[in-house]
């Protein structure tokens, strides 16, 4: 790469060198738009030459399983395919039905412990009431803040929250057979797209990755 940069530079003193303008104003002109060329030129080699996100995810995934497997030395890659991504927005929905599913319960409950107090005071208890109660209050606060950070957010609402892979390789077992692995990995989104996740359980994968911005904050004070 940098004897690739050193015969570019080469190249374009030479075009400087050759460049015969008629006037000293034509010159300058000349020469700067050499020169922007020049810089164009090197950004845009400079840019092919970056990793690609699939590059940083295959080193991330690598690096995290090899440090859990029976022989390292024995890692194969096959395949790494993208298969789901998770924005802020999918993250706020999936929150706003968990908590209204709490707050439905929660008001049903003390519909039927109110009917028991009148249909059935034996099995009416007074205590479960207000715990509902509480349990009401307390849901329809948090919903009402995950409303407000979600305006705050703004457009901000759509940026990927995670990646989700199907991530397979080979390597060597306990018993030294070398056999074929898949899992599921799940990441950051970039810049770095660490590794939050990796699991062959499907009943491990995270429904929702990483939340959004606030939410872990809010939920301490209100839980």
């Amino acid at each position: 790469m940098v004897h690739k940069k050193l015969e570019n530079i080469t190249v374009f003193k030479k075009m400087f060198r050759y460049c015969t303008p008629l006037n000293n104003k034509n010159q300058e002109m000349n020469k700067l738009g050499i020169l922007f060329a020049f810089v164009t030129f090197l950004f845009a080699g400079c840019k092919e030459n970056q990793p690609t996100q699939f590059d940083v995810v295959k080193s991330n995934a690598e690096a995290y399983i090899k440090e859990k497997m029976n022989d390292p030395s024995s890692y194969e890659f096959v395949n790494l395919v993208l298969i789901d991504s998770t924005t802020y927005k999918d993250n706020i929905e999936y929150r706003l039905n968990l908590f209204n599913n709490r707050l439905t319960g929660a008001i049903s409950e003390v519909e039927r412990l109110e009917r028991y107090k009148i249909e059935l005071p034996s099995l009416y208890d007074e205590n479960r009431l207000n715990d509902e109660k509480v349990e009401i209050q307390k849901n329809e606060k948090i919903l009402f803040k995950i409303d407000s950070l979600a305006n705050v957010l703004g457009n901000k609402k759509n940026e990927v929250a995670a990646y989700t892979y199907l991530f397979s390789f080979r390597g060597n077992n306990a018993l030294g057979a070398k056999v074929l692995k898949e899992y599921i990995t799940q990441t950051n989104p970039a810049p770095d797209f660490k590794i939050i996740n990796m699991t062959d359980d499907k009943d491990k994968v995270f429904l929702n990755p990483n939340d959004f911005p606030g939410y872990r904050e809010m939920i301490k004070e209100n839980l």
